[in-house]
């Protein structure tokens, strides 16, 4: 298990147990990152900032409970996305295999974290806003899950901050 080696030794799991320096306690409790699963597809929507460390362990928990090689990804941002550290704990449970992930964004920045990330999981493309359909085609979803899809994304994205407060 991911967690198991940090729960063995007591240590708490890989998150800052206090809200990062900078961060006022009523920003902990704006939505970063929202995220449902239909089938084995995650579904996932990021504002315009990095998830906060509790988000990032949460989302990848349940990840992990559902088994990361059986899942698939469709991932629209604004900009925001994992944090360096974040993006290692991802690698850690990723352990070498690819996991099909279509990143929707129109963010320069994002097209490059893309990149980065390609380098541990190369089944992983970057689609334009207008690109939903070429997203699921590119997982081999069937096209006629497009429109719960599509349904479910924009759920999560009013879910998630994606303008400057």
């Amino acid at each position: 298990m991911f967690w198991g080696r940090e729960e063995a030794r007591g240590a708490p799991p890989p998150v800052f147990a206090k809200t990062p320096r900078g961060h006022r306690a009523s920003e902990a409790k704006v939505k970063r990152i929202a995220y449902t699963v239909v089938d084995r597809l995650f579904l996932v929507a990021y504002g315009l900032e990095a998830p906060t460390d509790e988000e990032w362990v949460a989302y990848l928990k349940l990840v992990e409970r559902h088994g990361i090689s059986r899942t698939m990804q469709i991932i629209a941002t604004d900009g925001g996305g994992p944090t360096q550290i974040q993006r290692r704990y991802l690698n850690d449970l990723l352990a070498g295999r690819s996991v099909p992930v279509a990143v929707i964004s129109a963010s320069a920045r994002v097209r490059a974290m893309v990149t980065a990330i390609s380098w541990f999981n190369r089944a992983i493309q970057a689609f334009p806003p207008s690109g939903l359909r070429d997203a699921i085609a590119y997982l081999e979803i069937p096209a006629s899950r497009t429109e719960l899809i599509s349904r479910k994304l924009a759920e999560l994205r009013a879910q998630v901050v994606s303008r400057a407060a």
